[in-house]
C-alpha cells in the first residue's frame, strides 16, 4: 500500500502559520508524509504548501509552475489540514524565499511563521537571498531523515546554534527567531525519479497519488528529459 499522508488526530493548538516550500515537479507522497508529519508535530492552524514560481538555484523546472500548481492542488484536496499557497507563481520572475515570507508577514502580522525545508536545503541557507533575514521573519523548522547530516558552514552554524531550541512552546510564544529540527519518515522518492520513470515509459504509480499521475498522463508531462521553456504560465 502507497504511504499516505493521515489527518492529525490531535487537536490543533497553535495559531500560526508553517510554510514549506518546493518546486513539487511533480508532488510525491514523499512530500506529503513529510508535510504531514511536521503539521501534527507543530500542531499549526494554518500549513502551507508553497510551489515555486521560477526557482533561483535552479535553471529550469521539468513543468511549468502551472501545471506544478495544479497538480499540487489536486494532490492535498482530500486534506484540509494542509493548503496550496499559490503567491510565488502569481508573483511571477524568481522566486526568493525572504519575499514570500515578508508578504505572509504582513497578512498574519505577529503570528508565530515557520519555514519547514529538509536538511539539505538548510545546509545552503546561507546561498540564499538576504538569508540572515529569513530569522527575522520566521522561525526554522528543520525536517531531518536518519541519513541527513547537518552541514552548516560556519557563519551559519553559529546563527543556527544561537537560535536553537528544543520545545515546540519556545517556538509558538515568539513570531521568528528560533530553530528546530525535527526527524521526519525517509520514503525512497524523488521527483527526479518519477520524471526519469515517465520518460523511460514506466508508470509511478504508488509514488505519487493517483489523481496526480492521471494529471501527468493527460497533460504529457515529463515525457522528456528536457526541463520547460514556460516556467510560470
Amino acid at each position: 500500500m502507497s504511504p499516505r499522508p493521515a489527518q492529525s488526530r490531535n487537536p490543533i493548538q497553535n495559531r500560526a502559520v508553517a510554510v514549506f516550500g518546493g518546486t513539487f515537479d511533480p508532488v510525491h507522497h514523499g512530500h506529503l508524509r513529510a508535510a504531514a508529519e511536521v503539521s501534527e508535530w507543530l500542531k499549526v492552524s494554518d500549513f502551507r504548501l508553497v510551489p515555486v514560481g521560477s526557482p533561483p538555484h535552479r535553471s529550469q523546472t521539468y513543468a511549468s509552475a502551472f501545471h506544478r500548481l495544479a497538480m499540487l492542488e489536486l494532490a492535498l484536496a482530500p486534506y484540509q489540514d494542509l493548503t496550496v499557497d499559490d503567491r510565488e507563481v502569481r508573483r511571477g520572475g524568481t522566486s526568493y524565499m525572504v519575499d514570500t515570507l515578508r508578504s505572509i508577514r504582513q497578512d498574519v502580522g505577529d503570528v508565530p511563521v515557520f519555514l519547514c525545508l529538509g536538511q539539505d536545503a538548510a545546509n545552503r541557507l546561507d546561498t540564499w537571498r538576504d538569508w540572515k533575514a529569513l530569522f527575522d521573519l520566521a522561525h526554522l523548522v528543520v525536517m531531518t531523515r536518519p541519513d541527513s547530516q547537518s552541514n552548516y558552514p560556519p557563519e551559519l552554524d553559529a546563527y543556527i546554534s544561537e537560535r536553537r531550541v528544543d520545545r515546540t512552546r519556545d517556538l509558538v510564544s515568539t513570531p521568528a527567531g528560533g530553530v528546530r529540527h525535527v526527524e521526519v519518515t525517509q520514503l525512497a522518492i524523488s521527483s527526479t525519479h518519477i520524471r526519469a520513470q515517465v520518460a523511460q515509459g514506466h508508470s509511478p504509480r504508488f509514488l505519487l497519488p493517483a489523481t496526480v499521475l492521471t494529471y501527468i498522463n493527460k497533460h504529457g508531462l515529463y515525457r522528456t528529459s528536457t526541463p520547460s521553456k514556460d516556467k510560470v504560465k
